[in-house]
């Protein structure tokens, strides 16, 4: 089968290698699709973001075989112990394996894995024509949800994490720094939860609109003060719950004018601030800025993947009964696709540059 091989950062071949055949455990997928992440392409351009350090280490030891673990497929084959899946099976990916071995693993307590494995970086990824992987990770994907939909799925499980963790009540006004990807199925999944009101922020116009045709106050950072406009519509008392989903190098969380400080001066003293997007370097804060705002800083359970909401239903399911059932969008990120394996390194450009090509999300590999 054809697969993406990265023989160094920067450096990567379409080649011809052996089918996996699935283990115990695990399930043989047909790809359908797959979609890089921003992590996953700085790292291939070897800048330093949250699992760099194990794709450094597959690249000099392991088989190369790496990233793409926001994918569609089906079922081909499925390993001994495995029975929650067979033949012809849609699915995609939104969980994680433990590790088994760490603290919390043997306390029966997965969710806090210390060293969660993923596919696509401790394991080889989608980026091929099939991907063996535990069955503990997949999730079946129903009739109503496209391929290019169940293929971007797993961003939407993971942004159903946040909201959970954050613990939004009904009425509580909710603001979304960045509308991106996540952020704008941040917003999407605030509303689902009985926010009153979501202040989706950005500066590009396009995601303002989409937010806005969501349901959602949208706020054009690079034409209003988002701080001001925010305290404005709230009385001057701010938002109850905010995300911060732009992430990077941001120095500063009390002070200055980037999207961190923005989320921090937008959310109400008592408020609960989420931080999405991943901040990359040491991030400064006045004590006594923070102090003042009493705020309950909620990192969401992203290690784990998937997380059971209550004893019918994870997040894994439940993103895709809000995909089929409408509740939330995610097709207007869909935009582009590509031809096959062949176009990689174009995937990987598109997705750091999507204003160049006029994108709104990554785009699809089409590989079935």
């Amino acid at each position: 089968m054809d697969a993406v091989i990265c023989h160094d950062f920067g450096d990567a071949t379409v080649d011809d290698v052996p089918r996996p055949e699935p283990g115990d455990g695990e399930v043989l997928v047909r790809v359908s699709r797959v979609q890089l992440s921003v992590t996953e392409c700085r790292i291939y351009h070897d800048m330093y973001e949250s699992g760099y350090e194990d794709v450094r280490s597959r690249i000099t030891d392991g088989d190369g075989r790496l990233f793409g673990h926001e994918f569609s497929g089906v079922v081909t084959a499925t390993g001994s112990g495995v029975d929650a899946f067979e033949d012809g099976d849609r699915v995609y990916a939104p969980g994680k394996s433990p590790c088994g071995e760490c603290v919390y693993c043997r306390a029966d307590e997965e969710t806090y894995c210390r060293h969660p494995r993923t596919i696509g970086m401790h394991r080889p990824g989608a980026l091929a024509e099939y991907v063996a992987a535990p069955a503990e990770t997949l999730c079946t994907v129903p009739d109503a949800v496209s391929d290019a939909e169940a293929a971007a799925l797993q961003p939407l499980a993971a942004a159903l994490v946040s909201v959970h963790d954050a613990g939004i009540d009904s009425g509580d006004t909710v603001g979304v720094v960045g509308t991106g990807v996540m952020g704008y199925q941040l917003g999407q999944l605030a509303l689902n939860y009985g926010a009153s009101r979501v202040f989706a922020v950005d500066v590009d116009p396009a995601k303002v609109e989409l937010a806005k045709e969501q349901g959602m106050v949208g706020i054009d950072a690079g034409e209003t003060d988002p701080v001001e406009r925010v305290h404005r519509a709230t009385d001057g008392i701010g938002v109850d719950v905010v995300f911060e989903a732009v992430g990077g190098s941001q120095p500063h969380l009390t002070a200055g004018s980037g999207p961190v400080t923005q989320a921090f001066e937008m959310v109400r003293p008592g408020g609960t601030f989420v931080p999405v997007g991943h901040l990359t370097d040491e991030v400064t804060v006045d004590p006594s800025a923070l102090r003042k705002k009493y705020l309950t800083w909620i990192s969401p359970k992203d290690k784990a993947g998937v997380i059971s909401l209550n004893p019918t239903t994870d997040t894994g399911i439940f993103a895709t009964e809000l995909v089929a059932s409408g509740r939330v969008s995610i097709s207007d990120y869909l935009s582009h696709e590509l031809d096959g394996l062949e176009d990689f390194e174009r995937a990987v450009s598109m997705t750091l540059d999507k204003e160049s090509s006029d994108a709104l999300g990554p785009p699809q590999l089409v590989l079935h």
